[in-house]
């Protein structure tokens, strides 16, 4: 059974834990966004964030998946500009990959209509949806290449956590992480540009003017998929999948590297025996 599908059942444990923190992750990466006025330093406050953000909801799967620990804000800020600065490179790769598929798409006559995109977001048009995870499929295949070292990032941001491995399992998983992607996409729909964490700040920042405002909520309360408020939900869930099958991804990696340093220090036990048992051979030999 693939692990995208084994991890459904952790993705229910991880989504609670993450839709408890949702309101506060939203509140902190609003707060945190504006350094991005600083001068210089300011152009890696996005990607920062956007990077630590992605941290904190593998510690949720981490921590319902029983490696729970204590989280090191210092360690936690670092792997966050590590993989900034990874993903600011890997940028590069998703902005020539995708100018390479509008060129090749072009070749064979298909024209990129952005409201015909927009109706493939909200999945009215199998074709345009199509068109829409062609363009987007760099971006895809960046964030579920990095899925793992990022896990690894995670289950090491702690005090006695050991050394940041950034590329540790890259490319594990590829597909089925690929996969929950699009769920991800797809049932958070219009509001999927946004991302739960930002549509989670619009709608505190929405229901907080109008509590001043004496009105009512302006938006919804219902798990209607087409509303704010379910799209929100809608994705947290497909977030927590995700993470949690990069936490399954990371921990069969991480036994198939223990499992490879087993066998190779068995290997070397054997050597190390035959060489003892020739050593006695020659010894035996030379009494005679």
């Amino acid at each position: 059974m693939p692990l995208f599908i084994k991890a459904i059942p952790l993705s229910f444990k991880t989504f609670w834990r993450y839709l408890l923190l949702l309101p506060f992750l939203a509140i902190a990466a609003f707060v945190l966004s504006l350094a991005a006025f600083i001068p210089i330093a300011g152009m890696f406050v996005p990607g920062t964030i956007a990077a630590g953000l992605t941290i904190i909801g593998l510690r949720c799967a981490l921590a319902a998946r029983g490696h729970g620990n204590e989280l090191d804000i210092g360690k936690l800020l670092i792997v966050s500009v590590i993989f900034c600065v990874i993903n600011s490179v890997a940028d590069l790769f998703i902005r020539f990959t995708g100018q390479g598929i509008v060129w090749g798409l072009g070749q064979v006559g298909v024209e990129l209509d952005p409201i015909g995109l927009f109706v493939g977001l909200l999945g009215l048009s199998y074709y345009w949806s199509g068109m829409l995870l062609a363009l987007l499929s760099p971006t895809a295949l960046v964030a579920a290449a990095f899925a793992v070292p990022m896990t690894a990032a995670a289950a090491s941001a702690t005090p006695r956590g050991g050394d940041i491995k950034a590329f540790f399992g890259f490319g594990s998983g590829l597909l089925g992480l690929m996969f929950v992607m699009a769920v991800w996409l797809f049932s958070g729909r219009f509001f999927a540009i946004f991302g739960e964490i930002w549509t989670t700040f619009g709608l505190m920042a929405t229901a907080l003017w109008s509590w001043f405002q004496d009105e009512g909520l302006p938006w919804e309360i219902s798990l209607d998929p087409w509303t704010a408020f379910a799209s929100t939900i809608f994705m947290t869930w497909a977030s927590s999948w995700f993470f949690a099958t990069a936490v399954l991804t990371w921990e069969r990696k991480v036994e198939r590297q223990k499992a490879d340093w087993a066998a190779q220090a068995n290997e070397n036990r054997v050597s190390t025996d035959e060489l003892r048992a020739l050593r006695k051979k020659r010894a035996a030999e030379s009494e005679i």
